[in-house]
């Protein structure tokens, strides 16, 4: 972060020489706390004549404090500061440096009141604003963080911390749209393209999951609750485990629009043809207008060696929606061999010029390697959508309802002109945008759907489903502009991580620390990997590798945490989640272990604020099972009986187990029960 706190003279115009007042110069010098800021301190100069000896103490303990700042030593400085302000309350420089002292030692509660009795006077400061309002984050009250936030982001609009932190508050209220603008706003203000999509991405992403998790708990027993977790764990490849969601959505609404054509996709991806076009021919009994249903049919027929029905499917494909079929250049998902590709377009060649047929030679011309063909072909499938569009302007269809006829770009002219959308057209907004791939409109429409209704339900899934896109678009474009940055062999190496490749993960994971040797983000992200494979000590390696260069990094005292944990070394343990916690306590994974350590350790009374705080977060069952453990030893029956019961009721879940998974929360070897 590129700001300071703009330096004020300490206030000595008491003391005074023989020409006049004598001034302190304030001196410009970077303090580092907690990685974050970058602080003016204010230098007081000691006047040449002599003055009152109460303020002559009172520079001595200024500059001796500040000196004690420069030199790291900060529970020195904080008791000078203290000692300034015990003999002149009101030294604003003095209160905004004791709470960086405070802020130093990682005492945020105490950084926080006197740094924020200092903005009360002062309001404009920039840096207090920022570290008041991320310390109130930490603290778990984010309500009060808001208000210093948003101050400083009018003092200094482009300040990514703070952006950053309002980001997070966002997110605790469920607040999704506003929190993707923040994370779009951060991007734009990253001069490193390659770094702002791979963030972006990444929060698009991790967006997308919330609000799917958010959706298969809320609705947990319908249809959407369902789907919600088929989608996550279609996007992780597991085919089997999202067919048995669909299926239970299935079980709860039979005629859901796109259901079966969600089980013909994961079938088709599992290599499972014939159970994916049975699916297909189900969506389409069901909903004959099924755009994804016939696409994914046609996708099947070739797979098959079936070119003449796969060229049938996307010809009525084009009798439906031209537009939908004009999105589709990436076309198919299924690998087809250069062998094979050349083989179906001599089925189709003696087919008569069509659109459909222009679509169709141009997916087999890219598989077979023939680009010019391709290219030539889509041109000719561009011409054949362009004749369409000039029809329809001719045409009246005045009674007609273009959101009806799949006339998608209409449909949204539609929508637009009206003044005041119901929450059913917004969601149509929504989904239509979504269709004509204008993901960042298609979010701000869907996210406006208020409610808890069924309808809302259905906002959120799509709302879901558009995040996944721009993450995926973003990721796209990094791989596109930048095939060979280190960040995108980090993409890659957690993209074969995600799918448990450990072989191609830990190669992309080399290629990118080659080319990026000291970033600490690398060093943990392997070290990740590593822990997650069973690989102890490599994983050691790296995330104190991680913690040697970046020794603020909670998520790697966590991680370290966690491993000792699981090889039952408490006692190794205790100190890393320790310090994780000092640095983030609202950081709930590492209070649960935390917990159970001092469990493990006898410490049952220091155990239990630790589990009670993270038992929210419990996806498997073993933080109420160790909270159990502590309130039995130390006699609260009562609550002793409820953890316990909570926690089987978590680990019958598998609900939470699979959505824990799939978020990223590992478990950890819980004790018998």
């Amino acid at each position: 972060m590129q700001s300071v706190v703009h330096g004020v003279p300490l206030n000595n115009h008491r003391c005074k020489r023989r020409r006049g007042v004598a001034t302190t110069r304030p001196r410009r010098h970077a303090v580092f706390t907690t990685g974050l800021f970058i602080l003016l301190l204010w230098r007081v100069s000691l006047p040449f004549a002599s003055c009152q000896t109460s303020e002559e103490t009172i520079a001595v303990h200024f500059r001796s404090g500040q000196e004690a700042l420069r030199q790291g030593q900060f529970s020195h400085a904080k008791e000078e500061f203290k000692k300034v302000l015990a003999l002149d309350p009101t030294l604003l420089e003095a209160e905004v440096n004791l709470g960086l002292a405070y802020q130093s030692l990682f005492e945020y509660d105490l950084a926080v009141r006197h740094l924020a009795k200092a903005l009360r006077e002062r309001p404009n400061l920039l840096a207090p604003n920022v570290i008041v309002g991320m310390d109130y984050l930490k603290l778990g009250s984010p309500e009060r963080a808001l208000p210093f936030l948003q101050r400083a982001l009018k003092l200094e609009p482009t300040n990514r911390e703070a952006h950053q932190a309002l980001a997070s508050i966002y997110l605790g209220q469920e607040n999704f749209r506003d929190a993707a603008e923040e994370f779009r706003q951060i991007a734009m203000l990253n001069s490193d393209t390659a770094e702002a999509w791979f963030k972006l991405g990444h929060e698009y992403l991790d967006l997308s999951a919330r609000l799917a998790y958010r959706g298969a708990h809320l609705y947990r027993e319908s249809a959407w609750g369902h789907r919600f977790l088929g989608d996550l764990l279609f996007q992780r490849s597991r085919w089997d485990d999202a067919t048995q969601e669909y299926r239970k959505a299935l079980g709860s609404d039979p005629r859901q629009n796109g259901l079966h054509a969600s089980v013909g996709q994961a079938y088709l991806r599992a290599g499972k043809l014939e159970e994916a076009e049975a699916e297909f021919y189900l969506e389409l009994q069901l909903h004959a207008e099924n755009e994804p249903a016939r696409l994914g049919l046609a996708e099947v027929q070739l797979a098959k060696g079936q070119a003449p029905a796969a060229l049938e499917s996307i010809g009525k494909l084009w009798e439906i929606s031209p537009e939908f079929l004009a999105l589709q250049r990436d076309f198919s998902s299924i690998a087809l061999s250069p062998a094979v590709a050349k083989a179906l377009i001599e089925h189709v060649q003696s087919a008569p010029e069509q659109a459909g047929k222009h679509f169709l030679q141009a997916t087999l011309y890219a598989a077979a390697n023939e680009n010019a063909s391709s290219d030539g072909q889509w041109k000719a499938f561009q011409t054949d959508l362009l004749a369409w569009q000039h029809s329809q302007n001719a045409a009246t269809a005045a009674d007609q309802d273009p959101c009806k006829a799949n006339r998608y770009a209409a449909c949204v002219d539609s929508l637009q002109t009206q003044k005041h959308l119901t929450q059913s057209q917004r969601l149509l907004l929504g989904k239509t945008l979504f269709t004509l791939r204008e993901y960042e409109r298609a979010a701000d429409s869907l996210a406006q759907v208020q409610g808890v209704t069924n309808e809302n339900a259905e906002a959120s899934y799509w709302l879901a489903l558009t995040y996944h896109a721009l993450g995926a678009e973003s990721y796209a474009w990094l791989e596109g502009s930048f095939p060979d940055s280190w960040r995108t062999h980090q993409l890659r190496g957690e993209g074969y991580a995600l799918r448990q490749d450990l072989g191609n993960a830990l190669k992309e994971f080399q290629l990118a620390l080659q080319l990026r040797p000291n970033d600490s983000e690398l060093h943990e992200a392997l070290g990740e990997v590593y822990l997650d494979n069973h690989s102890d000590d490599d994983a050691q390696r790296e995330l104190e590798r991680a913690l040697t260069l970046e020794p603020s990094r909670t998520h790697a005292l966590y991680l370290l945490g966690r491993m000792f944990v699981q090889k039952r070394e408490n006692e190794k343990a205790l100190s890393y989640l320790q310090q994780a916690l000092r640095l983030q306590p609202d950081l709930a994974e590492a209070s649960g272990l935390l917990g159970t350590t001092y469990v493990r350790l006898g410490r049952f009374a220091n155990a239990i604020p630790k589990l009670e705080k993270a038992a929210p977060f419990d996806h498997y069952g073993n933080v109420h099972y160790q909270l159990y453990l502590a309130y039995r030893k130390l006699g609260r029956t009562e609550l002793a009986q409820k953890a316990l019961a909570r926690s089987q009721d978590l680990r019958r879940s598998s609900l939470e187990h699979d959505q824990a998974m799939i978020i990223g929360h590992q478990q950890v070897e819980a004790e018998p029960q």
